[in-house]
């Protein structure tokens, strides 16, 4: 008799096994909307499936596929990789969750307009154009701002909004900054150094730091080339004197 209750508990567990692996990926539908997400489908199951026609907040995202590993639940984790893609770009991630919503991403490449950015419920200004592709070996978000970033971004063919048009440049961004001056060197900042790729009206090497009360700080020198108008030139002699390099101090602050 005990043996038949052995293999009735096995049989009950062996269900249950099978019950939660095949779960649908819809399921799942729920969680996403209370963060202001939709998709149009979902197909799959909640350990490897995806969503199709994903939007955050009504801006289109793309469609996203995503691997979970269900052991890493019984740290209270959830790990996995998701690859979010759309007809202009993607973006690819390892990522580790813990279940109060704080996670470190890793590996991560992306590469999309800077459009898809004026799109999204951000604050980032509409109609700037260029191209942005990137790679962060590490990310870390607690309470969905960055506690820490390692990796580079490329920022290509930077156009301002119309009416104007005017070409801004390509730009380079290392995080964190190799040599962190100033605001960059007080605890808990986070920095980025961005400099100029040579093939825009001015040159560029300024310190982007980032406090944990949101605040941001732009700092560093800026310097028109021969190719900038004649009257970005004399805009530029409004900053100041400049340096040994040729470049006039710049910062710019605020709050994201």
């Amino acid at each position: 008799m005990k043996r038949y209750r052995w293999l009735i508990a096995l049989g009950i567990l062996a269900l249950l096994a099978f019950a939660v692996a095949t779960l649908p990926a819809s399921i799942l539908a729920g969680r996403l909307q209370s963060l202001g997400l939709k998709a149009v489908d979902y197909d799959g199951s909640i350990w490897s499936g995806g969503a199709t026609g994903l939007s955050w907040r009504d801006a289109p995202l793309g469609d996203l596929q995503w691997r979970i590993t269900p052991s890493a639940l019984l740290r209270g984790r959830v790990v996995g990789h998701a690859r979010l893609e759309r007809a202009d770009g993607s973006l690819d991630t390892d990522f580790n969750v813990d279940f109060a919503g704080d996670a470190v991403l890793s590996a991560t490449t992306l590469a999309c307009p800077v459009e898809v950015l004026g799109a999204l419920p951000i604050g980032v200004p509409r109609g700037w154009r260029g191209r942005l592709s990137g790679r962060f070996e590490e990310i870390a978000l607690r309470h969905g701002w960055p506690t820490l970033l390692r990796g580079t971004l490329d920022l290509d063919g930077l156009t301002s909004p119309p009416p104007a048009n005017a070409n801004i440049g390509a730009f380079h961004l290392v995080a964190p900054h190799p040599k962190p001056f100033r605001e960059g060197t007080l605890p808990g900042h986070l920095t980025a150094q961005i400099t100029d790729r040579g093939d825009g009206p001015y040159s560029v090497d300024m310190q982007l730091s980032l406090a944990q009360d949101h605040s941001f700080l732009l700092e560093g020198g800026v310097a028109p080339l021969t190719s900038a108008p004649e009257a970005m030139q004399r805009a530029f002699e409004l900053l100041g004197p400049p340096d040994a390099a040729g470049r006039r101090p710049f910062s710019i602050s605020g709050t994201l």
